[in-house]
């Protein structure tokens, strides 16, 4: 059922809100491109103190922030999870405002259809079809030289996301998929760390911020809508400057709370539609008997509920499929595949190829993306047909 609030129409259920993310996590699992995967980090610029210093001189004005906030900020770590649109935009702001480590996790590749929205990428990077973890990283690399970046072009979930997300500070939702949201959910409450909730599609988004010990994304919304049913940014469009607004909300809410400000989060889901202009505030309180937060059943964490073996992506032209296992070795499958695909490219994170006119990836983890088509049956076959998985 959909909550109202008073004197209202009624407020969006998040499945109206899928997050435009084309999520995606994709590589090397405890590997960064810019790490033991291989590749060396793009050139960094060493600044002179006084420049280091001016950096962030008119954020440390602010009373909200200061010099202890911003200390507090360079010693944060961050996993932003999906670098889509959502994902993009908020890790960008948070590389700027000197968050001092970022995970950068994303499955997917960038593709044409991102330049409207997703502000890190480039043509270049649509036409090389890079891993959105590896062109995020490198791209912010240049924007603050100061931070560590890690990013991990991998699959998020419940086997990985221990591993993954052990040390960080807080979480920050660029994902495009409920089963990754759930998870995440799961995960936050159980381990006690801030999750930012965010979510865009049309021209609106809702956003809300997950606390230990408050209520959890399951106390207002159960178990996550039938994806059938969920607008995507392929069915329904999306409006850029409803990306940037929510984001940099979304934004906001994690520098407020990594600079000590946790007290000052509003509570609950804040809906905004920026076209109309409408706003609307969905309380939320916590619920005992959530089987989350109330009863500690994590069963989205513990594999038991999640997303399914194949999965059609947000675009609604590319399937996920779970494919050769962690570990694969890329060059031994693009040797078996020479002479019977065509446009077989391969590198140390992943491998390209094209067969029956669609577009095929393997990664690091062993997941297999298929581009040019949103018919699981058609993805396996021409797999099974060329990689033999």
């Amino acid at each position: 059922m959909v909550p109202k609030v008073a004197g209202s129409s009624p407020v969006a259920h998040p499945s109206e809100l899928a997050s435009v993310a084309e999520l995606a996590d994709a590589l090397d699992l405890g590997s960064s491109v810019f790490g033991r995967g291989g590749s060396s980090p793009p050139s960094r610029t060493t600044f002179p103190a006084v420049m280091s210093e001016a950096r962030y001189s008119r954020q440390q004005r602010l009373a909200q922030i200061g010099p202890d906030g911003q200390q507090a900020l360079g010693a944060a770590t961050v996993a932003v999870i999906g670098l889509g649109a959502l994902g993009s935009v908020g890790a960008d702001l948070l590389a700027r405002a000197g968050v001092g480590r970022l995970l950068l996790l994303d499955r997917d590749v960038v593709e044409t259809s991102n330049l409207q929205r997703q502000v890190l990428y480039t043509e270049a990077d649509a036409l090389a079809v890079r891993p959105k973890a590896e062109a995020a990283a490198e791209r912010l690399a240049q924007v603050n030289s100061e931070i560590k970046l890690e990013p991990f072009a991998v699959d998020l979930t419940a086997a990985n996301i221990h591993q993954l997300l052990a040390d960080v500070d807080l979480i920050l939702d660029g994902t495009d998929n409920f089963a990754t949201r759930y998870l995440l959910n799961d995960y936050a409450v159980a381990k006690r760390k801030p999750y930012v909730y965010a979510g865009v599609v049309s021209t609106h988004g809702m956003l809300g911020t997950i606390v230990p010990g408050g209520p959890c994304l399951r106390c207002t919304w159960p178990e996550p809508p039938d994806a059938s049913t969920t607008p995507t940014c392929r069915s329904a469009g999306v409006l850029g400057p409803a990306v940037a607004v929510i984001a940099g909300w979304a934004a906001a809410e994690a520098l407020k709370i990594l600079a000590g400000k946790i007290s000052e989060v509003a509570a609950g889901f804040r809906y905004l539609d920026v076209w109309s202009g409408q706003m609307q505030f969905l309380h939320a309180s916590k619920d005992p008997t959530c089987q989350c937060c109330g009863q500690a059943d994590y069963a989205w964490l513990y594999g038991q509920q999640g997303a399914a073996a194949a999965q059609v992506l947000c675009s609604g032209d590319a399937v996920q499929l779970p494919g050769l296992g962690a570990g694969v070795n890329l060059e031994i499958v693009a040797q078996k595949l020479r002479g019977t695909v065509t446009d077989l490219h391969c590198s140390a994170r992943f491998l390209r190829f094209r067969a029956e006119e669609l577009d095929v990836l393997i990664f690091l983890d062993g997941h297999i993306l298929v581009r040019g088509t949103g018919d699981v049956a058609r993805a396996r076959s021409v797999v099974a047909e060329t990689v033999g998985a």
